[in-house]
């Protein structure tokens, strides 16, 4: 199984919450273990997910990180993926 794309990540949630009102209940209570599920590893501890949710007068907009990134950094990044689960050889 491959590690879905943020935009797939994002439509996932969406049709879950369509589907199930109480996913949202789930994904405000715990967003690291819904988040989890969904991309099919556990996310690392040192990643923070941090839930933002719209409201008719409220929108967010994510922007890239500002820091330069290492090759290796791009290389996580690139085509949009998630990464996926860290090496067991990474620092």
């Amino acid at each position: 199984m491959s590690v879905p794309t943020r935009s797939e990540v994002e439509s996932i949630i969406s049709e879950r919450i369509a589907a199930d009102p109480s996913f949202r209940e789930s994904l405000n209570a715990d967003p690291r273990a819904v988040l989890s599920e969904i991309v099919g590893f556990d996310v690392p501890q040192n990643v923070q997910v941090i839930l933002h949710e719209e409201s008719l007068t409220q929108i967010h907009l994510t922007i890239p990180a500002s820091e330069n990134l290492s090759d290796a950094d791009l290389e996580l990044v690139a085509g949009g993926g998630w990464g996926g689960p860290p090496s067991p050889n990474a620092c």
